[in-house]
């Protein structure tokens, strides 16, 4: 099974929470198949996305359409790089690191009552 966009939460939550606090490379896995969604994650704090189900659904050509995506993202939100771009929505760049931590808790309440 394929995975859709929407699965892109769990590993957001996570590398947000991580980036800074750990050595290791942060690879997102699961539910990459927009420039929006590797943008969202990279603002997380991963290292690298994998497109494994968006390629299966449009084809090796899809790699293209990406990058051309994501330079336009980029370009048009006046980011230099990728590593500028990288971690300033972690949770290690929140003004209040607890307020993030409780949202987060919240959420995942939330869920969980629905």
């Amino acid at each position: 099974m394929l995975s859709a966009s929407t699965l892109t939460r769990l590993p957001l939550r996570w590398i947000a929470i991580l980036y800074g606090k750990t050595q290791a490379d942060l690879a997102a896995t699961g539910g990459v198949h927009y420039a929006t969604d590797i943008v969202k994650l990279l603002m997380a704090g991963a290292n690298v996305t994998m497109v494994c189900s968006a390629l299966l659904r449009h084809g090796i050509s899809h790699l293209a359409t990406l990058e051309k995506e994501l330079v336009a993202w980029l370009e048009s939100h006046e980011y230099e790089s990728i590593n500028e771009l990288r971690g300033c929505m972690s949770q290690l760049n929140c003004p209040d690191p607890s307020v993030f931590e409780r949202a987060q808790y919240v959420r995942a309440v939330a869920r969980l009552l629905k």
